[in-house]
């Protein structure tokens, strides 16, 4: 959630379901991050459901000051957000890192904010987690409303580059931002609004890690824990199953676009925004129907054009035929919101800067775009077993196999029964018709087994008790007569041996024996 302005929300703060809202902090306070730095807070900034923001300055021995160059968030240690966020700074925001990747891309700066520090404070026995950030000025979605609901083109442009850049940093360090949005983009702190703003994407706490720790790609899973995570408005395909990865994110940003351009996105009110009582499956079944088909999608966004603007008519059209698990190609979407004269060019000799970042792009033609051909409909997938998800377009390999009348004879008609039998019930699993079986039980069941399956039935019944075994269960019905005759001889010394001692020899011998058998 993104962070309010205090001076702007006169009523009482809300915590998000399952956080707590932190003890406002005095001004002054010092905090120490893990590096043993020392922090000053200064005035609150601004507060939301998870925590508060504060002004923060490294010089400790003045007083904090409007102009301050950080911003220190404090969360509660019971609440998630700021952990996740921290961990994101902490392994893919250092400023070395940052510096590393703009020198490879032959890039000035990227729209990703640097860490400055983190750590743990308490105060008056409460535990609180704090992440340092540079401070920034006003977000897209305040000048959004400033601009009467639409931005001027030129402008929209060069956000959508910029956050384009962001995002393929993001991506390269294995991370999908998974909530991309207006008010989770900050421009520089300036006294007016420059032609061409310097943009930067905050605001880590959804960041989800796509990729394992082995470099592979996660795979598409239906996590109903996560479903509908993020912004409803600009919430993916994918997350509204709970999942994201890369094509997420560059779906997200295609719906920001769009709004900057229209004012209004179709699942929107008509002064825009969500509706508290939107229903989240309608409005994914609304972006479904919308992304199988970007001609009538231009339309309804666009109604009063012609023509809607040919950017993000190509932009999201490359969208919607993107595989989960794909490498967008940055480049060439870059190239689409660029004015012509600032296009990269593929001509250019490969050995220079411009054309060592081309060639790390996956299409090196995507000047010449081709006519993507995108899909009718994307149904979400159906569970199977409320564990793994199959996607519509998933096939799986089917193996011919060989036909040999001499195999079929030389087998056993009851094996060949059975292994019939199992393999019509994996392909109704297979079709989501039934359950997976469970393992089929041996054809003969021994006595000790039916035992077994009796004292279970009787446990579960109530009626169980455990009974000392008498003389009389040694004789079973798979007792040779051998091991009866053993059983009874067994049972007669038991009995003798249970009689008064003065009754009894103090020695039993084998001829005392043979005289009991006899009688």
């Amino acid at each position: 959630m993104a962070p309010r302005r205090a001076e702007e929300v006169p009523m009482k703060r809300i915590a998000a379901p399952g956080c707590r809202l932190p003890t406002r902090l005095p001004i002054g306070e010092i905090l120490t991050d893990i590096t043993q730095k020392d922090w000053k807070l200064g005035p609150r900034l601004g507060c939301g459901g998870f925590g508060d923001i504060y002004l923060a300055s490294d010089e400790t021995h003045k007083t904090v000051t409007q102009d301050a160059k950080y911003v220190i968030k404090i969360e509660p240690h019971c609440n998630g957000p700021l952990f996740v966020e921290m961990n994101f700074y902490i392994r893919a925001a250092r400023q070395h890192l940052i510096n590393k990747w703009c020198e490879s891309q032959q890039l000035s700066r990227i729209g990703v904010p640097s860490y400055e520090g983190s750590g743990s404070h308490t105060y008056k026995g409460e535990r609180f987690r704090f992440l340092v950030i540079p401070r920034y000025g006003i977000d897209v979605g305040q000048l959004f409303h400033n601009y009467g609901r639409k931005l001027p083109t030129k402008l929209v442009n060069n956000l959508a580059v910029q956050m384009l850049d962001a995002l393929e940093y993001i991506h390269s360090h294995g991370y999908a931002h998974a909530d991309v949005k207006s008010s989770n983009i900050v421009l520089e702190n300036a006294p007016t609004i420059p032609e061409n703003p310097r943009a930067y994407l905050v605001d880590y706490g959804l960041a989800y890690r796509f990729r394992t720790t082995a470099g592979m790609h996660k795979p598409f899973v239906h996590d109903e824990r996560r479903a509908h995570e993020g912004t409803l408005e600009f919430t993916s395909r994918d997350a509204h199953h709970g999942t994201h990865s890369r094509r997420g994110d560059m779906e997200t940003l295609g719906y920001n676009i769009l709004q900057w351009l229209c004012g209004k996105l179709p699942w929107e009110r008509d002064q825009g925004g969500m509706s508290p009582s939107s229903d989240p499956d309608h409005v994914h079944t609304q972006k479904e129907l919308f992304l199988s088909d970007i001609t009538h999608f231009m339309s309804v966004c666009f109604p009063d054009r012609k023509k809607p603007p040919a950017a993000i008519k190509s932009y999201m059209k490359y969208i919607s035929t993107l595989d989960f698990q794909a490498k967008p190609n940055y480049s060439y979407l870059r190239s689409l919101f660029k004015p012509r004269g600032k296009m990269e060019r593929v001509s250019c000799s490969l050995g220079s800067p411009l054309g060592k970042r081309l060639v790390a792009d996956e299409n090196i033609d995507y000047l010449r775009p081709k006519k993507m051909p995108y899909l009718r409909e994307r149904r979400p997938c159906k569970p199977v077993n409320c564990e793994g998800r199959i996607t519509r377009n998933h096939q799986v390999p089917v193996e011919i196999e060989k036909f040999s009348w001499e195999e079929v004879l030389a087998r056993h008609p009851d094996k060949m029964a059975k292994s019939s039998l199992v393999q019509t019930l994996e392909d109704d699993v297979l079709n989501g018709l039934t359950p997976p079986p469970s393992p089929p039980p041996p054809s003969l069941p021994t006595y000790a087994m039916l035992q077994v399956m009796k004292r279970m039935k009787d446990r579960q019944a109530g009626t169980y008790r455990q009974k000392p075994k008498s003389n009389e269960e040694l004789k079973a019905k798979w007792m040779t007569p051998a091991m009866e005759e053993v059983a009874q001889l067994k049972k007669k010394v038991q009995s003798v041996m249970s009689m008064p001692r003065k009754t009894i020899s103090p020695r039993l011998t084998r001829s005392r024996v043979a005289r009991l058998n006899r009688k």
